[in-house]
């Protein structure tokens, strides 16, 4: 059983040697709790590695020759580990959500983003721990909807995404129903008050977590069942922001003004 001053096991994986040596030399610097036990240059050497040593924080690179970290996760039934992304491209961060990855930093990576990474995952393994899988959004809150005299208690959970017509909103559900509503889609979007929930588009809200990839080109959101949510012009930054919040732990898009206070209350801590 790992004791809190035990140090936190680390394997640094990408296809480039001055990056990893980089990254080794900032986990070193300001990281004092984290030991890097090895590093690799490829996902099949990064499996073999992960199988004999079973480090406990996995630093990914995302695009890698012959086989990606994505595809590299895709290999393990059951994660006994926790996965930091570094890439250079914000592009993948919906898919690393999918994978659900404890967190994911942008190359070249920031000083003070590696600390407050570290400091969650030292909580997270030393302080409160749970399993690598286990951390996922809640879902389990439930909206009250009428319809005809009908009342209907949905789940946030079930609730892929909203579209509104006029004074109508029409809400889409994981089992391909719909349930459509005299309120329009702010009415919608106070009633749930669920971070979990973006507004992309005047005419659509999207629960976050079921987003499948998000398309900065063609400003689209891709949904489990096919359907393409196009995003507003002005939105799209958002969106990503708070698809990489919803992450790396950051509730709301309105939070992110906090960010640097919330970074400095961290580095005191430590």
């Amino acid at each position: 059983m790992n004791t809190p001053d035990q140090p936190i096991r680390c394997l640094v994986v990408d296809d480039e040697m001055p990056a990893r040596q980089a990254l080794c030399r900032q986990i070193e610097r300001h990281c004092p709790h984290f030991h890097v036990v090895q590093t690799a240059s490829s996902a099949a050497e990064a499996f073999q590695l992960i199988k004999e040593l079973a480090p406990e924080v996995v630093f990914l690179d995302v695009r890698m020759p012959h086989e990606t970290g994505l595809e590299l996760l895709d290999r393990f039934e059951e994660r006994t580990f926790h996965v930091v992304f570094c890439t250079t491209y914000h592009e993948y961060a919906v898919e690393a959500l999918r994978k659900k990855a404890f967190d994911y930093l942008l190359k070249p990576v920031d000083a003070m983003d590696l600390k407050i990474c570290a400091k969650r995952i030292t909580y997270a393994l030393r302080v409160q721990p749970e399993s690598p899988q286990s951390i996922t959004p809640p879902g389990g809150r439930r909206v009250e909807l009428i319809t005809s005299g009908q009342r209907h208690f949905v789940r946030h959970g079930d609730i892929v995404y909203v579209e509104a017509s006029g004074s109508y909103s029409t809400l889409y559900l994981t089992s391909g129903k719909r349930i459509t509503v005299s309120k329009n889609l702010k009415r919608i979007e106070e009633m749930l008050q669920d971070p979990l929930f973006c507004r992309v588009h005047n005419s659509y809200l999207v629960r976050l977590d079921a987003v499948q990839s998000f398309s900065h080109r063609n400003g689209t959101l891709l949904l489990p069942n096919g359907k393409e949510i196009p995003m507003a012009v002005r939105k799209k930054e958002q969106v990503r922001k708070r698809l990489v919040g919803l992450m790396t732990g950051a509730q709301d898009e309105a939070e992110l003004p906090l960010a640097a206070e919330e970074q400095q209350q961290l580095l005191k801590a430590q």
